[in-house]
């Protein structure tokens, strides 16, 4: 205590919050839970899962497109690869509860790709509507079973 005020964990130690807090989860001592900051943290979290998961179709479908429009097949290799490692960290990020989400963002994602795109192949052409389904690229990118 100082002044006759406990110290904020979550606010000095944020470390030491995650163990107090995961310990209180597991003795189920209510008292010494932190509500507050564990509901923001875990919303948080899906914030954190959802924004990586629109970052990586994002370069996904901009590399879709180096491949299918850019017309430069010496890098194709090179963006498959790429495509595959995007394909990767999706299929960790991703939760079924974000499809309706994304469908709605599908539009804006694209255009962030083709900003994107743009910057490696400035002039080159495009589709102006997304040539890729949402449903095909996370089939694409499905944990196996």
């Amino acid at each position: 205590m100082i002044q006759g005020k406990k110290i904020d964990t979550y606010e000095t130690d944020f470390y030491q919050w995650t163990m107090e807090q995961s310990e209180a989860l597991r003795e189920q001592n209510l008292e010494k839970l932190d509500w507050e900051n564990i509901i923001e943290e875990i919303e948080a979290l899906g914030r954190s899962d959802y924004q990586a998961v629109i970052s990586l179709l994002t370069r996904m479908i901009q590399h879709k497109l180096k491949i299918d429009y850019a017309n430069q097949p010496q890098t194709n290799r090179h963006w498959q690869a790429e495509i595959k490692a995007f394909s990767n960290s999706i299929k960790r990020r991703y939760s079924p509860s974000m499809k309706p989400k994304l469908e709605g963002e599908w539009e804006g994602i694209y255009s962030d790709a083709i900003d994107l795109y743009l910057i490696d192949y400035p002039g080159c052409d495009f589709p102006e509507i997304c040539p890729y389904l949402l449903n095909d690229i996370l089939n694409q990118c499905k944990k196996p079973k």
